[in-house]
């Protein structure tokens, strides 16, 4: 916000701005919000070429580390999608394999909990994750993920007094 206009107050002492240019999406996330759509109107053979797109992309990367005779330093194979070859495209296998693509893809990008939460299956996920690492960590002992409540946070009290009962809290909270 521009110190010289209208909405910008004395409160925010300190005006930061940047000539930078910085990422929002990445094509890849387009590629996948794209094949999702289709999958869910049922051609996922359509959906079949973007998913694969960015595997083959992933896949012919540079910074995939090697050992000095050329193999590969990670233990797994990464191809393609290849029906009847190496899978059976079905919608539930491409919604499947898209919901793997983005979880590899955008792992560390924060993204995952609202593709959870679009999908319906955040509690039974992210339930199944405390499951499991609440033999490591003692602190997830009582962590629970719960349904219709979980996947939205408390609107702010102030901002519900502000809006003289037009807004109400979220349930739950």
């Amino acid at each position: 916000q521009h110190p010289d206009s209208p909405g910008f107050t004395k409160a925010y002492k300190y005006f930061y701005a940047s000539s930078k240019n910085f990422d929002l999406l990445r094509y890849d996330m387009v590629l996948l919000w794209k094949a999702e759509a289709l999958i869910e109107l049922g051609r996922q053979d359509d959906a079949l070429a973007l998913i694969n797109e960015i595997r083959t992309r992933a896949k012919n990367s540079i910074n995939l580390l090697r050992y000095s005779n050329g193999d590969y330093v990670s233990n797994y194979f990464m191809d393609i999608y290849q029906p009847t070859v190496n899978c059976t495209w079905t919608q539930d296998f491409a919604r499947n394999a898209l919901r793997w693509e983005g979880r590899l893809e955008f792992g560390t990008e924060c993204w995952r909990f609202f593709d959870l939460v679009r999908w319906g299956i955040a509690a039974e996920t992210i339930n199944d994750y405390f499951e499991v690492e609440k033999n490591r960590h003692e602190y997830l002992n009582d962590a629970r993920f719960t349904k219709n409540k979980d996947e939205y946070m408390p609107i702010p009290e102030q901002q519900i007094d502000f809006s003289e009962g037009l807004y109400t809290q979220n349930y739950g909270w």
